[in-house]
């Protein structure tokens, strides 16, 4: 069983903590955070210690580490200190729900995760740190590349995510689109076009159709 620490103590880090814990083969033994954020010397019943001592108390020799860092500054904080991981000499663990649906041979980049009842299509490939929140789906040949998030969308076949992306809850991406870098697909955006670097796409609700239920109901009694 490989030994691993997890970067950050918030909710992310806590979420982590409970997969690593109860559905992986690391076992999970500190945690760290930058020294000016350290308020306390354990979490979770486990040492914390500061990232910038952490190769004393926890060397990369014998563990793994996780950054889970959230969506801070549109996923660039945590792209960071992927960085500075892996500058320290640490190998940076992967993790794939054993209820996610994936390809065989999936291969993930470094700092990658993809949770429950996540849907990934054959021929789809998954860049370095990005994350693939419960129930998002990852259309056939699609590409999402580095420091994304995808929490709950929907990729079409073929579509390409640009580096540093954002897609919220229940938003989906129509087939062949190519999403560009550093984007905000907001949660229930519809993307039926390229998008370009630097966008911000919010999700509106959809206006009541003319035709009552009851009519629905008739057709379809």
């Amino acid at each position: 069983m490989r030994r691993v620490i997890i970067l950050g103590c918030g909710n992310f880090g806590q979420t982590v903590h409970h997969f690593f814990v109860h559905d992986s083969d690391y076992e999970v033994v500190g945690f760290t955070v930058d020294e000016q954020f350290l308020e306390t010397g354990s979490f979770l019943g486990l040492p914390v210690v500061a990232f910038e001592e952490v190769q004393e108390r926890f060397p990369p020799d014998d563990h793994d580490l996780f950054v889970a860092v959230g969506l801070r500054d549109l996923n660039r904080q945590r792209a960071a200190k992927v960085k500075e991981a892996e500058a320290k000499g640490y190998h940076l663990a992967t993790y794939i729900s054993s209820r996610a649906t994936v390809p065989p041979g999936l291969e993930l980049g470094p700092n990658s995760w993809i949770m429950e009842a996540s849907h990934v299509h054959p021929y789809a490939s998954i860049g370095r740190d990005v994350i693939i929140w419960s129930r998002s789906t990852v259309g056939f040949k699609s590409r999402v590349n580095d420091h994304c998030w995808i929490s709950a969308g929907l990729l079409g076949d073929a579509v390409a995510v640009g580096e540093g992306t954002f897609i919220g809850l229940g938003a989906t991406v129509a087939s062949f689109v190519a999403v560009g870098r550093h984007n905000v697909i907001g949660a229930g955006a519809l993307i039926l076009k390229d998008t370009k670097d630097f966008q911000i796409y919010r999700g509106h609700g959809s206006a009541p159709s003319r035709v009552p239920s009851t009519r629905f109901a008739k057709f379809n009694g």
